[in-house]
């Protein structure tokens, strides 16, 4: 489905990576509600932004000028922007024009999936995969960080209570989906 305001007529349209993996329903345990919910954000606009030597600090500032997306941070002076309903390069032009003296930026939209996770059992899934701390006093929410999931590199972010979003490379996705289904499946998991 195209983002919102985005004309397709004439461009080829982004297809997720997961479209036939993540198919809709309910899988494993299937006794009581599911402990997991799955889900797929896509499309969606995904920026990485790395701070230019001595620009850190205006760089953290510059980001509270910056509205319709959310900044994560990705490390040291780097961070990922991530919006919804915008066309094609349209996040990337919009945050080159305002932080293009202070950072330097490559569209990752195309490299990218983020894959939603949530559901009171959310951050046990998680824990099987990542040394991180993800009891809810150490890593609150909005907090992110950057990890290994599967022998893949993951950027982890605490979405709400029990929610997370989980950035991987596009050519692991099919098989970082397999490996969390895996793991969710004795909590039962729907996919939405």
């Amino acid at each position: 489905m195209p983002e919102t305001g985005t004309s397709t007529a004439g461009a080829a349209r982004r297809a997720s990576p997961l479209a036939k993996a993540a198919a809709p329903g309910r899988f494993g345990a299937d006794k009581g509600p599911p402990g997991v919910e799955l889900s797929v954000r896509h499309p969606a606009s995904i920026v990485t932004i790395i701070a230019r030597k001595g620009c850190g600090e205006r760089l953290a500032a510059a980001f509270k000028k910056i509205g319709n997306c959310d900044v994560q941070w990705a490390g040291f002076d780097q961070y990922y922007a991530v919006a919804q309903g915008r066309g094609e390069g349209a996040l990337y032009r919009e945050l080159k024009d305002t932080l293009g003296e202070l950072a330097t930026l490559s569209d990752q939209s195309h490299g990218r999936i983020i894959i939603r996770v949530g559901g009171a059992r959310a951050r046990q899934v998680l824990a099987k995969g990542t040394p991180i701390d993800l009891h809810r006093d150490e890593f609150p929410v909005g907090k992110s960080a950057v990890t290994q999931m599967a022998h893949v590199g993951v950027h982890l972010t605490r979405t709400g209570e029990d929610s997370f979003e989980l950035s991987v490379f596009r050519g692991f996705a099919e098989s970082f989906w397999e490996w969390l289904t895996a793991q969710a499946a004795e909590f039962g998991y729907r996919v939405t």
